[in-house]
C-alpha cells in the first residue's frame, strides 16, 4: 500500500492493484482564499469524507467518476466501517458531527477520524480496531490539540500515527503547528521521524509493534 499526504485532512491511499482511494479533499481557495493548498487533479477511484465542510468534501471534475463515501458502506471491494464522531469536545454542541471511516487496504488497516473534537470513547474506539495507520488530528480549534490527540493514540493503539490538521504556511486557519504535538509525543518516547513529501510505501509486515509517529511533507 502507498499513502500519500496531499495535505490539511487530504490523504491519497493506492493499493498494490492500483485502486485509488482519495480521503476528505479540500476546495482549494476555500474560506476566502485561507485554504492555499494547491489543487489535487488525479482521477480516483473513491472519495471518502467525512463531513459536509469545504476543506474535507471536495470534488473536482478530474477525479473522474468516483465512488462518494460519507457512510459505512462497501465500494469497489472495500469496506467501510463508520462511527459517528463529535467535531468538538463537547458531543457536536458547537460543530455538529463528523463520521470517521475505517478500511483495509492490502492487510493494513487506516483510520481517518475526520475533523475529531476529543479521544473516542470505548465504543467509538471498537469500531475502529484494530488500528494500523491512524491519520490524526493534532491542531486544535476545529479538532483536538496535542494533549487530547496523545489520549486519542493511547486509546486506539495504532502502530503508525500520521499527524494532520495542523498549522501550514499555506493554509491560513487557527491552528497549532504539528511540533507542539511532538513534543508531547517524545514525552512518551514515542519513535518519531520525519519523512518527505512522496509517498509512502508501507507492508504489514513491516509495521512497529509500538507507535511510530510519521511527519509527511504535504504535496501540494
Amino acid at each position: 500500500m502507498k499513502l500519500t499526504f496531499i495535505g490539511h485532512a487530504c490523504f491519497l491511499v493506492e493499493s498494490d492493484a492500483g485502486l485509488r482511494i482519495l480521503l476528505d479533499p479540500y476546495l482549494p481557495g476555500a474560506f476566502g482564499g485561507k485554504m492555499g493548498l494547491r489543487p489535487f487533479l488525479e482521477p480516483v477511484d473513491i472519495v471518502v469524507s467525512s463531513h459536509e465542510h469545504l476543506d474535507h468534501n471536495y470534488v473536482d471534475p478530474a477525479f473522474g467518476t468516483p465512488d462518494i463515501v460519507k457512510s459505512a458502506t462497501r465500494a469497489r471491494g472495500v469496506q467501510f466501517r463508520g462511527v459517528r464522531l463529535p467535531h468538538d469536545d463537547e458531543e457536536g454542541l458547537r460543530r455538529g458531527w463528523v463520521t470517521g471511516f475505517r478500511f483495509e487496504v492490502d492487510g493494513i488497516s487506516v483510520v481517518h477520524p475526520g475533523d475529531l473534537g476529543r479521544p473516542p470513547h470505548p465504543a467509538e474506539a471498537a469500531v475502529l480496531a484494530p488500528v494500523d495507520v491512524l491519520l490524526l488530528p493534532v491542531g486544535g480549534t476545529f479538532t483536538m490539540g496535542p494533549a487530547a490527540a496523545v489520549r486519542a493514540v493511547e486509546t486506539l493503539r495504532p502502530r503508525v500515527v500520521i499527524p494532520m490538521h495542523y498549522r501550514w504556511p499555506t493554509v491560513d486557519l487557527p491552528l497549532l503547528p504539528v511540533e507542539d504535538f511532538l513534543v508531547q509525543a517524545n514525552a512518551r518516547h514515542w519513535l518519531v521521524e520525519r519523512m518527505p513529501a512522496h509517498p509512502l510505501t508501507l507492508r504489514r509486515a513491516d509495521l512497529p509493534m509500538t507507535p511510530q509517529i510519521l511527519v509527511l511533507q504535504p504535496t501540494h
